[in-house]
């Protein structure tokens, strides 16, 4: 009897294995015929918004489905516009495979993509943000300067008897510099190192009526008393120079207005691409004279700036002579500007 009754448990355990069994194929066949009929509905469709209405439809359908197969998906769906593109394409994302329909209002192509990383819209914006980093990192600007431009004299801008002639025009004596500057970034962009190239305009406006001379073994003025009796209204030497400055750059965190401080300093080579004298007068019009006027070919100077957002404040010093050594006086350059940065 209980040899019995444990055989007939046996069979009862066997066939209710095969029953559920065999439900459970049904339904994987079902949910298989599901996702063929759900993909071939979609490639039936023509209208672009007619795919997107069917799609937002069949979501709890689909969902339906992959937990009857037991397949961990998620079936979330999305559409997304990939605006860079040449015809009208909408993407449809089903966990992680998409389906691409490309064409409106007539579907021009279908295809379907696995996406390996779970989610392609988060990658092209990490590809995006990375672009954007890298950019920041090695970016460029060109920088306008404009300025106050002077001669020192054993740190005044009192000259001696000797030097009277190089006597200043303060409001009229002006620098200008315009600089393509490369930065690179050495902490994010709060610290950061400038290497540039530029040109730098050092123009001496002089307030007497004495004319520089070209040539000779120094720098000198005219001694003839018919030249130095003209009046002049316009009476400057120019020097002109190709410079590369590197700086090192310090900047606070953006403000809400996106604005920063920040300080710089560093330092500047030129080397003399050509000296001028202009001169402007009633009784010879108006003269320029090209020449080197003995002006220092080969310099540096220390550079300083304080700015605020894309405006500033700088400062540069010239320890070299102006002039070459035994060639001229012994006078430094200085100038202080303003400095604009054009993005």
């Amino acid at each position: 009897m209980k040899k019995s009754i444990l055989v007939l448990g046996l069979v009862v355990g066997v066939i209710t294995s095969s029953v559920n069994a065999q439900s459970r194929t049904v339904k994987a066949a079902r949910a298989i015929n599901h996702t063929k009929d759900a993909i071939a509905g979609i490639i039936n469709l023509e209208p672009i918004d007619v795919v997107a209405e069917y799609v937002h439809k069949k979501k709890d359908a689909v969902s339906d489905l992959y937990t009857a197969n037991d397949l961990k998906f998620d079936a979330s769906m999305s559409l997304v516009d990939t605006g860079k593109r040449k015809t009208d394409t909408t993407e449809i994302k089903v966990g992680k495979t998409r389906i691409v329909v490309i064409g409106e209002p007539k579907i021009e192509k279908i295809y379907m993509e696995k996406d390996s990383t779970g989610d392609y819209e988060a990658e092209a914006k990490a590809s995006s943000k990375k672009d954007d980093d890298d950019n920041k990192k090695h970016e460029g600007e060109l920088e306008f300067s404009i300025g106050y431009n002077g001669l020192l004299e054993n740190g005044s801008t009192s000259l001696s008897a000797g030097n009277q002639g190089l006597r200043l025009i303060n409001g009229k004596s002006t620098n200008v510099n315009l600089t393509y500057n490369q930065y690179f970034n050495i902490y994010r962009e709060n610290i950061r190192l400038s290497v540039g190239l530029g040109l730098d305009w050092n123009n001496y406006r002089l307030a007497g009526d004495s004319t520089a001379m070209p040539g000779g073994t120094s720098f000198a003025f005219s001694k003839d008393s018919l030249v130095n009796s003209i009046d002049f209204t316009k009476n400057k030497l120019l020097a002109r120079y190709v410079t590369l400055p590197v700086m090192l750059h310090f900047k606070s965190n953006e403000f809400k207005n996106g604005k920063a401080v920040g300080v710089s300093g560093g330092v500047e080579l030129g080397y003399l691409l050509n000296g001028r004298v202009k001169q402007i007068s009633e009784e010879k019009g108006k003269t320029k004279v090209n020449d080197t006027f003995h002006l220092n070919d080969l310099r540096y100077g220390f550079i300083g700036r304080v700015n605020y957002g894309s405006m500033g404040i700088y400062g540069k010093y010239y320890p070299q002579s102006t002039f070459n050594k035994n060639e001229g006086p012994d006078l430094n350059t200085f100038c202080v500007g303003i400095t604009i940065g054009l993005d």
